[in-house]
């Protein structure tokens, strides 16, 4: 490891977390990993993010085996100098925008908003915790 980089994790700076909020326990993570919305929460997120990296891994592994061993299908041509595989290609980046748009409708739709809350209350327990000392 080169000597510039640092061994530890890094500290944020003073003030990072938004102002004069108190920085939040160590605890208050263990705790809300516990809660059951939270848990709720990633339920909705591994059931976006597992079959739809399933569905383009599937997808990515049909290109790269076409174009390994299906080289009369993906030389067809069909208009001009346009063949299939170019098309394939072509579809692979539509595909990796069309994915990044469905998850940010479905971030929207079905995780920001029970995030920012929980987020929030991790954030209020925090300053709760620092004025009542």
């Amino acid at each position: 490891m080169s000597p510039d980089r640092p061994t530890k994790d890094p500290t944020p700076p003073p003030g990072g977390n938004g102002g004069d909020e108190e920085p939040i326990t160590r605890e208050a993570y263990v705790a809300m990993h516990g809660d059951p919305r939270f848990v709720e929460l990633k339920k909705r997120l591994y059931a976006f993010v597992f079959p739809m990296s399933i569905a383009f891994l599937a997808w990515y592994l049909l290109y790269v085996l076409m174009s390994a061993f299906g080289r009369d299908v993906m030389g067809v041509v069909l208009f001009g100098n346009v063949n299939v595989a170019l098309v394939f290609g072509i579809l692979q980046f539509l595909s990796t925008f069309g994915i990044a748009v469905l998850y940010t409708n479905y971030a929207r739709r079905r995780l920001d908003s029970q995030a920012v809350e929980l987020r929030d209350e991790l954030h209020h327990s925090a300053t709760e915790k620092e004025g009542g000392r």
